[in-house]
């Protein structure tokens, strides 16, 4: 504020404007949410990429899946695979719920698929599991040939 003294009057004239230090809290407090936005922008694309490479290796699994549950012969055994993509399968077929499928005329196959790969030098895997019902008379059929 300045004063001004003229012919005994006082008159009172204001400045108008923002000091040093109200522009510095501005700027910081515009800093400090653009630097926050950034940051969580930067995690949701981290997780956007993890998220499409578990996709990607969910398609994998579920086609392998798909074959396995194709094949002719369904009997209690273990494998390893590897495909040209980078993804390395381990499948084991065993029989499950046999104390309840004695008297039946079918049997369960608990099928398991593990899936692994590796992302930014990061061992990744996913599982899937499933059953088939088949008939006795195929798998023994099936184990004669």
């Amino acid at each position: 504020m300045k004063l001004k003294n003229t012919n005994c009057q006082l008159i009172i004239k204001k400045e108008e404007g923002f000091t040093i230090l109200e522009i510095m809290v501005a700027l910081v407090l515009i800093a400090v949410v653009v630097s926050s936005f950034i940051q969580l922008s930067s995690a949701n694309l981290n997780n956007l990429s993890s998220s499409d490479d578990q996709i990607d290796a969910l398609i994998h699994a579920n086609a392998k899946m798909r074959e396995i549950l194709d094949l002719e012969i369904i009997e209690d055994k273990s494998w390893n695979e590897t495909d040209n993509d980078g993804y390395s399968y381990e499948i084991t077929m065993a029989e499950s719920l046999a104390d309840r499928t004695d008297s039946l005329n079918v049997k369960m196959e608990e099928i398991t698929l593990l899936t692994k790969w590796v992302k930014n030098n990061k061992k990744k895997e996913v599982v899937l599991k499933t059953a088939k019902v088949i008939s006795k008379a195929d798998a023994l059929k099936n184990a004669n040939n």
